[in-house]
């Protein structure tokens, strides 16, 4: 049966493995859960009360009333769980025959099996993982089972790294919008979401802010000057809940540019902080830059590799490029590592609207917050883990319908 077959391949994540060939160049030896983790990972047997099987899905449904069936499937059984004994992290497994039912889209809806079940868990507190059959199968198992374990990890509440060059009295957020764009307009379903981190890099509680009166333009929305006030709000009282004071500094991260009335808003929501630097990011996919290395006859000559990771060049007192995506040697100080190993990386574009702080030291904190995305063992993501966290959050949040005082952990998101 396929489920002693799954309970053999998560037993497999205790058992040591050396990276393949295409993975050397980025992985270490992955040396068991254990040693990894320092903490022992438990895998019920099949059989044991906590083992649940869905029932089948009709074949001949369409995907959109397969998909909705495979979700009430799913949700069944995680109530259930949740009543018997709530695990530190459910497991739910999608065998190659449900995967077309995993999506569907009409003209009124776009519907998406993993951000429904997450919202579904979010406000109950259920950690869950995704694990798909083709996943198990696939060749770069040193990779699948350095991700898988850092997942289950992660996902009982543990923090496997912290970042420890950042200031202690700085506050980093990311916000991002969810837009439903089938929705009539006047009732798109529209989020600000912010994604606290404290100078270590560790994710904070969050809450998600519906944005009252939206302002549109070329296809994006942003806050008005009462949205962008409120979040500022939020953002102070979180960092107070967790700290028991005000930060000095607070760096907000966001996609798009910071309008007038939301950099107004957000300045005096966040009254009483020393600082505040809002800083626009996003990756510029035309520019294309080229590495040169210096010759011995004072010449230049372009290099076979793209530019060095963390190389930042200053266009103004306000902006600037800086290359997440590039060279490393972080794993071998003798080899040049280039993640995706392919394509002329473009850098990412700073823009700050408002704040005093150095754009060099701006830069560092971006780079060191493309090292905390916890849903990823790549070696850094292309862009800083508060945007791309508050990209997922608020897509996920878009289907809580569910806005006030509580608080969620990013965890629940992943």
């Amino acid at each position: 049966m396929w489920f002693w077959w799954l309970s053999e391949y998560l037993q497999r994540l205790n058992q040591s493995i050396q990276p393949g060939k295409f993975e050397a160049d980025y992985l270490l030896q992955f040396g068991g859960f254990q040693n990894a983790f320092a903490t022992a990972l438990q895998v019920l047997a099949p059989g044991e009360n906590l083992w649940m099987t869905c029932p089948e899905i009709d074949p001949a449904l369409d995907e959109q009333r397969g998909a909705l069936q495979l979700s009430q499937h799913i949700t069944t059984c995680l109530n259930a769980l949740k009543a018997a004994a709530l695990p530190n992290v459910t497991i739910i497994f999608i065998p190659t025959r449900w995967a077309r039912w995993r999506t569907f889209e009409t003209e009124e809806e776009r519907f998406d099996l993993h951000n429904f079940v997450k919202a579904f868990c979010v406000p109950q507190g259920i950690a869950t993982q995704f694990l798909e059959e083709d996943t198990l199968e696939n060749e770069l198992q040193c990779r699948i089972r350095w991700w898988l374990s850092l997942a289950l990890y992660v996902k009982s509440m543990r923090t496997p790294w912290v970042l420890s060059s950042l200031d202690s009295d700085t506050a980093f957020v990311g916000l991002g919008i969810s837009l439903d764009r089938k929705a009539e307009k006047g009732n798109q379903v529209i989020l600000g979401c912010s994604h606290l981190y404290n100078a270590q890099g560790q994710g904070l509680q969050f809450r998600l802010s519906k944005i009252e009166n939206p302002v549109f333009r070329h296809r994006n929305a942003f806050m008005s000057y009462d949205d962008a006030r409120r979040v500022g709000d939020t953002i102070r009282q979180l960092f107070w809940e967790s700290r028991f004071r005000l930060p000095g500094r607070v760096v907000i991260h966001k996609l798009t540019p910071f309008l007038n009335d939301e950099r107004k808003g957000l300045q005096a929501g966040l009254s009483g902080v020393k600082e505040v630097d809002l800083l626009e990011i996003h990756v510029d996919s035309a520019l294309r830059y080229l590495s040169s290395v210096p010759q011995q006859n004072g010449t230049l000559k372009v290099d076979g590799y793209p530019v060095k990771r963390g190389t930042l060049l200053k266009l103004d007192r306000d902006s600037a490029l800086l290359w997440v995506h590039g060279v490393s040697r972080a794993i071998n100080s003798r080899l040049n590592y280039y993640q995706g190993k392919r394509r002329i990386p473009a850098p990412l574009v700073i823009r700050r609207h408002s704040g005093r702080s150095d754009l060099t030291m701006v830069g560092d904190e971006i780079l060191g917050l493309s090292k905390m995305n916890w849903n990823s063992f790549d070696l850094y993501t292309k862009l800083p883990a508060t945007v791309e966290s508050s990209k997922q959050i608020a897509r996920i949040g878009a289907l809580l319908e569910r806005f006030g005082p509580g608080s969620y952990d990013y965890r629940l998101f992943m």
